[in-house]
């Protein structure tokens, strides 16, 4: 503004000194020489002025603008308009160096004429406006190459879980262990290898006795049933199947004196119906004549019509000198039907020799 203020002054005094009389005819060479400073300088004022109206403007708006990705071009565009700010200002003051330059000149030539002009009013600055703006941001250079987003980072696929090994699932059975032992008991029955279903069963239900005496007469047979023999005998004092099985054994073995230990303990105790005919067989075969006779009248009356009991009956009544009631015995047993042929020819005989003595 103090430049500016300056060269309005200077105009001012150059036009009351120097002034001449309209009637004075101005050569045309000197006249056309003249005027061009001062058009140039009216411009650069003109410009310096505009510019130094939108500045404050330029300045609000690019502080406004919003921040473009790249911070470099804005950086840019801001030093390049303060540049052009700067020469416009550099140029205005060589211009008003000069024509002042040239005023002082002719002042000294008293030649010199001067043409008295008008005063010159300056150019007020037009408002402001939205095409501003426009400008602005065509000044504003945009990148040539805009930042390419960087690549995400492919995810790797995740591995798939290998499928777990299939588990065999056992089912809870809704049969009591007691039933679970006895089917067991069942099956052993019909097995070419009956002893690990046998102790199985006994692990499920150790009060099954059939299943300890069927696994006592098959260790038996490799001599290796004694001490589990032993071990139930005495852990179950009230079962008569024990003795009688080791009085059978020790009988088979050869040893009367052992099989008649345990057949009296068996004595004084009540066997289940298969246990006490194999009782009176033993009795029998040991000469104890009145248990066997015991056991087989037993027998006879749960089962009157079994012919094998009444030949039992027989023979032991027979080997007793009771001859009345062994031929009696031997009729019966002739008259069922479940006889075997063998026994039934051994019959006839016994009573032939009974009816002809």
């Amino acid at each position: 503004m103090s430049v500016i203020n300056d060269t309005l002054k200077a105009l001012e005094l150059r036009g009351g000194r120097g002034a001449l009389p309209k009637a004075v005819n101005v050569p045309a060479s000197q006249s056309g020489r003249r005027p061009l400073p001062r058009v140039a300088l009216l411009l650069v004022v003109l410009l310096i002025a505009v510019a130094w109206a939108w500045w404050p403007t330029v300045a609000r708006l690019l502080a406004n603008a919003p921040v473009e990705p790249v911070v470099e071009a804005h950086e840019v565009a801001v030093e390049q308009v303060a540049e052009v700010h700067q020469a416009a200002v550099e140029s205005v003051v060589e211009v008003t160096e000069t024509v002042l330059a040239n005023d002082a000149n002719s002042e000294a030539s008293p030649a010199a004429p001067t043409v008295a002009d008008e005063p010159v009013t300056l150019a007020q600055p037009k408002p402001t406006t939205e095409p501003m703006a426009e400008s602005v941001a065509q000044v504003v250079p945009e990148p040539e190459h805009k930042p390419e987003p960087e690549p995400e980072p492919e995810s790797k696929p995740e591995p798939k879980p290998e499928p777990a090994e299939p588990q065999l699932a056992i089912q809870q059975s809704p049969l009591s262990p007691a039933e679970q032992a006895r089917q067991l008991w069942q099956q052993a029955q019909q097995a070419n290898n009956p002893e690990p279903m046998l102790e199985q069963a006994l692990a499920l239900d150790p009060h099954l006795h059939p299943a300890r005496l069927a696994l006592i007469e098959r260790l038996s047979q490799r001599g290796e049933g004694d001490d589990l023999l032993l071990s139930a005998a005495r852990d179950y004092p009230q079962q008569a199947a024990y003795p009688v099985l080791a009085a059978e054994l020790a009988l088979a073995a050869g040893d009367n004196t052992l099989a008649e230990q345990w057949l009296s303990w068996s004595q004084r105790l009540v066997p289940e119906p298969d246990w006490r005919a194999r009782r009176a067989v033993v009795a029998q075969q040991l000469g104890w004549l009145e248990l066997a006779s015991e056991d087989y009248l037993a027998l006879l009356n749960a089962e009157p019509m079994r012919g094998t009991w009444w030949f039992g009956l027989g023979y032991a009544r027979d080997a007793g000198r009771d001859l009345n009631g062994a031929e009696t015995a031997y009729r019966k047993a002739l008259a069922s039907t479940d006889l075997s042929q063998q026994a039934r020819e051994f019959v006839r005989d016994r009573l032939t020799v009974l009816e002809n003595r």
